[in-house]
């Protein structure tokens, strides 16, 4: 006989299943409202039904201050969020995040879909294709619109990042915009150790280059992993069913992505602890246990036998104390180095050999042909900034 399940653990096992379907998550559903009641606590639940089915849905009140029309029965509208199933009434609903009004979506909408379907069906969407995000990544590649706000955004977070950073310039918006950023992608293989793919918030329009195909599956094909950062953060694009994780704003992608040095610090501090209490208490104990076998070795006919061993264990203790104190120093030597290339990595260490960075409002300057004579911009030091303007750019005479 099959097992019997109490309803609790059926309702829990819908449950499961569902919410592990990528392909339900972060959707759009459209359908004319019904029964919508506005609770006193601020969440919204009503009914979203077509002319053949229904389903029931909740808005709760974080969510439900953001819209910018009243729900009202017999509206046509657009729903954003997630499908999930309410486990204590075993009923399906949608968690929605977002509504407007419905315009009609088009024959655009249509064929968005349909990739949809046709990339899950190969498993570009699958969780278990995904990769983690490397804890201490070298090289960090971006790949968006060098003139955009997203790109500054990015490079403000990382800051002082000991990472190095490799913009890989892509054009985010237009006919060309898809080849362009799978271009930039794939110009970031073995280069890079993670890559963050995105642009600022738009249109449906502005966003469309990330719903193609050919972005999907150059995302799909890098070998580094994808950290998507597209729009803002109820933007959900193909780009992101296909990374590998999902930021829900370019500054959040740097924020994932960023070493955590006060992390690594307290790490290695905490190491350098541990092997100190280690050495310190191996040698107490060893410590204890000679005087122990001398105390045995007390008493008058042994006196010829507890000198002699006294000598021996002050020999040994002396060759103790000298062997703990070359594993302090060579466990000391090591820490160190660690800490001395931590130090070389941090763009702080090349300053203070005496060099500096130009900025500009369109970020670093590389050669003096990026300013234009008249322009202002600030020299960067170890210690200090100063406020420029240049005078005339010269040509490289060699």
């Amino acid at each position: 006989m099959n097992r019997a399940f109490t309803v609790t653990e059926l309702n829990q096992r819908i449950r499961d299943r569902l919410t592990g379907d990528l392909r339900l998550c972060d959707l759009w559903a459209r359908g004319e409202l019904s029964n919508v009641v506005n609770h006193r606590s601020g969440h919204r639940y009503f009914t979203l039904k077509d002319g053949e089915s229904q389903i029931p849905c909740v808005l709760f009140r974080g969510n439900a201050s953001r819209l910018d029309f009243d729900l009202a029965d017999g509206q046509n509208v657009l729903v954003f969020g997630d499908v999930e199933f309410y486990r204590p009434q075993g009923r399906v609903q949608i968690l929605v995040k977002a509504a407007r009004l419905d315009v009609g979506l088009g024959e655009k909408h249509r064929e968005l879909e349909r990739l949809k379907e046709r990339l899950a069906a190969e498993g570009l969407f699958d969780a278990e294709r995904k990769r983690p995000i490397p804890a201490h990544p070298a090289c960090i590649g971006v790949v968006t619109s060098p003139d955009g706000a997203a790109l500054r955004d990015v490079l403000r977070v990382l800051g002082a990042c000991p990472a190095r950073i490799v913009i890989s310039p892509a054009v985010v918006q237009g006919d060309s915009a898809p080849a362009s950023i799978a271009s930039a992608i794939s110009a970031l293989q073995g280069i890079a150790d993670v890559i963050i793919v995105g642009r600022g918030g738009g249109s449906a329009e502005d966003l469309s280059p990330f719903n193609s195909e050919l972005v999907a599956r150059a995302i799909y094909q890098s070998a580094p992993p994808v950290v998507s950062a597209v729009g803002h953060e109820t933007d959900v694009t193909v780009a992101d069913f296909v990374a590998d994780l999902r930021a829900p704003t370019p500054s959040a992608a740097a924020e994932m992505v960023r070493p955590d040095l006060e992390r690594l610090r307290e790490a290695l501090a905490g190491a350098e602890a541990r092997m100190v209490r280690s050495l310190a208490a191996s040698l107490e104990r060893r410590r204890a246990r000679y005087l122990a076998f001398g105390r045995l070795l007390a008493g008058r006919r042994m006196m010829a036998i507890v000198s002699e061993e006294r000598q021996s264990l002050d020999r040994m203790t002396d060759r103790l104390v000298s062997a703990e104190d070359r594993r302090m120093e060579l466990f000391a030597g090591r820490l160190e180095v660690a800490a001395g290339k931590l130090d070389s990595l941090s763009p702080l260490s090349t300053l203070r050999r005496g060099y500096s960075i130009a900025l500009a409002d369109s970020g670093v300057i590389r050669r003096a042909s990026d300013l234009a004579p008249g322009e202002l911009f600030e020299l960067v030091f170890a210690e200090g900034r100063l406020l420029c303007r240049s005078v005339k750019v010269m040509a490289d005479r060699s």
